[in-house]
């Protein structure tokens, strides 16, 4: 085959300025924004594996690509189990308000309280925003000599707010904790084993289908956040969300074979079937062990495999080749 360049075309892509997500303090977390999953029998641990992630994450901090420092907000969604006391691992989560701890009724109106709960989300980070506006604006008119200096716009936003200082606006958005909130929330939205509700429909236009599709984007009408799925089987979550799932989180179960055929096809750009059963059936020796296989674009390729949380997996070259 003879290659011949064409000298009057360039090859140079302009791709704009490039959105820049928040990212972990601690860089051996997985990347941000993820959508994980998690799948096991009942008492196999999901519930642990996902609390030790989120305190991880809230031991960790996020900060900007300016190293400003990111609150985090947990939302934890269930059929009926989010103030259970048999959940009470979940006190131990920092993050997650107590009014964040909520239970849908899986028969009625699932995608409209998931939409209510998604439009909170997005509100809080419209109102960060326009804050900000506000903090800019007030600021410029602070080192102002002269009101001549601020277009109409901006003497009719510190009209409208009466001149106030920022810092003492008691509009200004504020977490449960009273802290000024100047840049959007991390969030982790955490769906605990919603399976039978209409949540997890098989239709595009099933509101979970769509977020799992749209939850890393950043616009007027998106708002990037985490999502964690908590189920007993991988199959049981539709394929629209296992395609753009990010880590599989494997725990112990008499159907081990099933479980990787349920994955195969989204982890087989990054991992084949020998490979995933060779780490798997060691793990699986260990009590509560959990194998983690990530295909994060952003991934480490040192994390790629993990044992737990805190253990990567070193792969053998003949699974990288």
């Amino acid at each position: 085959m003879k290659i011949k360049t064409i000298k009057s075309l360039t090859s140079k892509i302009k791709f704009g300025t490039k959105y820049k997500a928040p990212i972990p303090n601690d860089d051996n977390l997985p990347p941000i924004y993820n959508i994980m999953m998690v799948a096991g029998p009942k008492g196999s641990g999901k519930g642990v594996i996902i609390n030790h992630y989120l305190q991880l994450c809230e031991k960790s901090g996020f900060k900007t690509h300016d190293n400003k420092p990111v609150y985090q907000r947990i939302i934890w969604l269930s059929g009926g189990t989010s103030n259970s006391l048999q959940n009470s691992i979940l006190d131990e989560l920092q993050n997650l308000h107590p009014d964040d701890r909520i239970d849908l009724d899986l028969e009625g109106d699932v995608n409209k309280e998931l939409q209510i709960i998604y439009d909170d989300i997005k509100m809080e980070r419209d109102e960060i925003n326009a804050y900000n506006i506000y903090r800019k604006v007030y600021d410029k008119y602070m080192k102002s000599k002269t009101l001549s200096n601020l277009t109409m716009e901006e003497l009719t936003l510190l009209r409208w707010k009466d001149f106030i200082d920022p810092k003492v606006d008691p509009d200004a958005p504020r977490d449960n904790e009273g802290n000024l909130l100047y840049n959007p929330r991390m969030v982790f939205l955490v769906l605990d084993d919603m399976i039978g509700s209409d949540g997890y429909g098989t239709a595009r236009r099933n509101f979970i289908n769509r977020l799992s599709i749209k939850s890393r984007h950043e616009s007027e009408e998106l708002v990037g956040l985490n999502l964690i799925f908590i189920t007993q089987s991988f199959k049981a979550v539709p394929a629209i969300i296992r395609k753009q799932t990010d880590l599989f989180v494997l725990l112990k179960s008499a159907s081990r074979l099933y479980i990787i055929d349920a994955i195969a096809e989204e982890v087989g750009s990054h991992f084949s079937k020998d490979e995933i059963l060779s780490y798997y059936d060691e793990i699986m020796k260990i009590p509560y062990g959990s194998l983690i296989l990530s295909i994060h674009k952003k991934e480490k390729d040192d994390n790629r495999v993990r044992m737990g949380w805190t253990q990567s997996i070193q792969r053998e070259q003949k699974y990288l080749s």
